[in-house]
């Protein structure tokens, strides 16, 4: 096996046929399809059902994708890395960033750039994780910050982890909280059930992570008013209509509306067995990233691990 025959398998896969991956790549059906048996018979597995109309990958197919994608952006990285190791990164970098840390990343990554790579022009794009792996994936997007639970269930990305949040109720009204807490001002698990939540939709990482984790303990949640922005959530929660679930982080005037931000939000830590989610840096598989965009992710992981122990998010570092 070598980057030939992943180039092949990869043209096949995303074309749907010997014909129109030959035309990509500049070769023949009947070359790409001996390619393609041959590396069949070394991984003794069919990649591809053939149809009438053309080839689908087979579920080990799909598997191997995602390996072939990982494999051959780290060639095509580490060339890019060596042809202008002397050469001070140039470009546009887009990079997505969740809306919870929105506001604790972004001026600090963005000042980062501004000193070390002047030649970048960084644009910053704030989204839900969901979208953002989605952007990703289509090239609307160079690299982004994204959360497990959702996203980074995605195979069409690199993801590299960087910090672990616990998950914390927050509320405006501290006696909508203060019957379950603890002596530690905690509240346990399963009292989460007695408070109305406001929260993202169904489809929202952070639900599908809260609402997975409940659903384990057998415990039922109460999420009166579904909302699909951090901070109108935030801004509803302050007008009295339930608490939320979020990271301390999401707390960040950044992240929140400005009639929120001028009242003190109290959070309350999750416990037995609590909410905890991870936090990633994504980059695409199907292309490669520029040099540029290695510098930017680089600074925004460093900057992600010198928050991760401040009060703003008190995060478990990942490496």
């Amino acid at each position: 096996m070598d980057l030939r025959d992943l180039r092949a398998f990869v043209a096949i896969a995303e074309t749907g046929s010997l014909a129109a991956a030959a035309k990509v790549l500049h070769s023949s059906p009947p070359s790409l399809s001996a390619r393609l048996k041959d590396l069949e018979d070394e991984l003794g597995t069919a990649l591809f059902e053939r149809w009438a109309r053309g080839l689908i990958l087979t579920e080990q197919g799909r598997e191997f994708l995602s390996h072939a994608y990982a494999i051959l952006k780290q060639a095509e990285d580490a060339k890019a890395s060596m042809l202008s190791r002397e050469k001070p990164p140039v470009g546009t970098v887009r990079f997505g960033v969740p809306g919870s840390l929105v506001g604790l990343l972004t001026a600090q990554l963005v000042e980062t750039c501004l000193a070390r790579f002047p030649q970048v022009r960084l644009r910053v794009v704030e989204s839900m994780s969901g979208y953002i792996a989605s952007w990703l994936r289509e090239g609307t997007l160079d690299a982004a910050v994204v959360f497990g639970g959702g996203a980074a269930t995605d195979r069409s990305a690199s993801l590299r982890p960087i910090a672990e949040e616990e998950l914390y109720i927050a509320t405006y009204d501290r006696t909508v909280v203060a019957p379950y807490l603890n002596e530690r001002d905690e509240i346990r698990m399963r009292d989460v059930q007695r408070l109305k939540l406001v929260m993202p939709g169904p489809e929202h990482g952070l639900r599908v992570l809260v609402e997975a984790t409940a659903r384990r303990h057998a415990i039922p949640l109460n999420i009166a008013i579904e909302v699909d922005a951090s901070p109108q959530i935030f801004e509803l929660v302050r007008r009295g209509h339930g608490a939320t679930i979020c990271s301390l982080a999401a707390r960040h005037p950044g992240s929140i509306s400005s009639l929120a931000g001028q009242s003190p939000v109290h959070t309350f830590r999750i416990v037995d067995p609590g909410f905890r989610r991870t936090v990633y840096l994504a980059t695409p598989l199907n292309r490669p990233s520029s040099r540029a965009t290695i510098a930017v992710a680089e600074a925004a992981v460093e900057t992600l691990l010198s928050l991760a122990a401040t009060d703003e998010w008190k995060a478990r570092r990942l490496r």
